[in-house]
């Protein structure tokens, strides 16, 4: 009789865990399972101020995905991952430092530690080199939001991806902006130009760019200065600007870097008939914090701007949740970072599986409409060979007011366009 009653116990327990184990969705009140996507950028050192701003959209994103939005943005309708039984993602966030071999141990540290089922980052172009080489040899999908190096999609690399267009792109804009300005506003424009970028992968890269495009259109390079991000005075090449003006000035440089850069200018008296910046450390919250007036004027290459939403209301939408909880508008670096997320997310919920390979086929099958992004792009599709978005574009925007303004193409603005750059003495006058 104890045998059988023995027999019996064991049954129903194997009873028990079989129906348990063979149950596919998670058990009500039971909760959520959740996905952990590692999120690498430099909360500390020379770009830390972009760092934050990049934190912030990839906070705001985590919530649409993990929570339920009126956005027509993907996955904003439901919560989670609904492909995989709603999970969550959670992101683990670490600090590059702006360093390279700190972001190798990162990946590292967030493969074999943390369990994550891809890698997203890392701004610096450099870092991202280095990041992403070694995500290539641990086979775990690398999805890179902001960094623009042309270099970073013709390495060959099977797991990594870029959402943004490169500065091979970004270039080209500069000078059809000069032909239209030419051609539609009749501005006579010198072809003098200046470069000024940092002397890292970034930086090197940009240069390269300018310097073929400028042979191309009959531009004349009258000064090329590349300048190491890290020092903390100018004063060699802030001369060496000034002696070679008249011209315009092409620069490509961080956050504090920038705005030493245009400290100088103004003590120096530096004054270029424009700045035509790369983005980064010209549109970095620490760029008008710390300039205020003084940052007028300058144009940058963009992929994203606040008033793009007159014309595209969700651009408007995402901006006001972005400004409730962090009390600032977006920019370019945040706009990007938070479309980042949201495809690989979409990937990874697209996926059969929640392991590297699957997540890899998803993201090379990815096709995301314009209307479902905050960025003023064609869409979201990857060349298979360089893991490339094939769908971006960019935009020129010009600080007015305190504000970036949209001024090119034509067609995405309402706005002015104030050329030459007024010189310091003329700022004065008017107050």
């Amino acid at each position: 009789m104890n045998f059988q009653k023995t027999i019996c116990f064991v049954l129903g327990l194997f009873s028990l865990f079989w129906f348990t184990g063979c149950e596919k969705d998670t058990p009500k009140g039971a909760p959520a399972k959740t996905v952990k996507i590692g999120v690498i950028y430099p909360f500390s050192g020379h770009s830390a101020s972009s760092g934050k701003d990049l934190k912030a959209a990839i906070k705001l994103a985590a919530e649409i995905i993990n929570q339920s939005f009126d956005l027509s943005i993907p996955l904003a309708g439901g919560k989670g991952l609904s492909t995989h039984g709603n999970a969550v993602i959670e992101i683990v966030f670490k600090d590059s430092q702006s360093d390279e071999a700190t972001a190798r141990q990162l990946v590292e540290e967030l493969v074999h530690k943390e369990n994550v089922t891809a890698v997203l980052g890392c701004y610096n172009s450099s870092v991202t080199a280095a990041a992403s080489e070694q995500a290539e040899v641990l086979k775990i999908p690398f999805l890179n939001p902001e960094s623009t190096s042309p270099i970073l999609t013709q390495r060959g690399l099977k797991w990594f991806f870029r959402t943004t267009p490169d500065d091979s792109m970004f270039a080209q804009n500069f000078f059809a902006f000069f032909s239209d300005l030419n051609k539609a506003l009749s501005i006579e424009l010198p072809k003098r130009l200046i470069l000024v970028y940092e002397n890292r992968l970034w930086g090197t890269g940009v240069a390269r760019a300018e310097k073929k495009l400028a042979m191309k259109h009959a531009y004349q390079i009258v000064e090329d200065i590349p300048y190491d991000s890290k020092d903390k005075s100018y004063e060699a090449e802030l001369e060496n600007i000034k002696a070679a003006l008249p011209g315009v000035i092409l620069q490509a440089s961080y956050a504090d870097d920038a705005v030493l850069f245009m400290k100088g200018y103004k003590e120096k008296q530096i004054n270029p008939t424009a700045i035509l910046a790369m983005n980064a450390g010209f549109i970095s919250p620490s760029f008008l914090e710390k300039l205020g007036m003084d940052g007028e004027y300058i144009f940058s290459r963009e992929v994203w701007a606040l008033d793009i939403g007159r014309k595209k209301p969700l651009v408007a939408a995402v901006n006001n949740l972005f400004k409730e909880r962090f009390n600032r508008n977006m920019n370019g670096n945040s706009a990007r970072a938070f479309t980042g997320l949201i495809v690989l997310a979409d990937a990874i919920n697209r996926s059969k599986a929640l392991e590297p390979q699957s997540i890899r086929e998803a993201l090379l099958k990815t096709h995301i409409k314009s209307e479902q992004l905050i960025m003023p792009w064609d869409g979201v599709v990857f060349d298979p060979e360089t893991g490339q978005n094939i769908g971006g574009k960019g935009i020129i925007v010009q600080i007015q007011k305190g504000e970036y303004r949209t001024v090119w193409p034509r067609n995405l603005s309402e706005n002015p366009i104030i050329w030459p750059m007024p010189s310091w003495s003329e700022r004065g006058e008017r107050g």
